[in-house]
């Protein structure tokens, strides 16, 4: 039997692993050169926050509290940013998805 104290020394390690990898920045590739033309390729009116990223780096290491906190993005816009940047980081190209229209009762 392992002793408490090891034991949840063990889980800790484990339980909070994933939040210690660093962000990886991948370099520009193909159309997409910046940060602007990263956001007008995701569509969904990126675009109009394209100006609060300052640089390449910044985009790809900023997290979700800092973007809602300190660059006022709404949620919806901040999870789909999020969600191509890390479609970006494994290798897939951005490409605007449109929002499904409600269907009619």
């Amino acid at each position: 039997m392992i002793p408490v104290t090891v034991r949840s020394t063990l889980l800790r390690g484990v339980r909070y692993s994933h939040h210690t990898a660093e962000a990886t920045v991948p370099s520009v590739r193909g159309n997409i050169q910046d940060v602007p033309s990263f956001m007008k390729a995701i569509g969904r009116k990126c675009e109009d926050v394209a100006g609060k990223f300052e640089s390449w780096e910044q985009l790809f290491t900023t997290k979700s509290r800092a973007m809602k906190a300190d660059m006022g993005i709404n949620t919806k816009q901040r999870k789909y940013i999020l969600s191509w940047v890390e479609r970006y980081r494994n290798g897939i190209e951005p490409q605007a998805i449109s929002i499904p229209k409600a269907k009619k009762k």
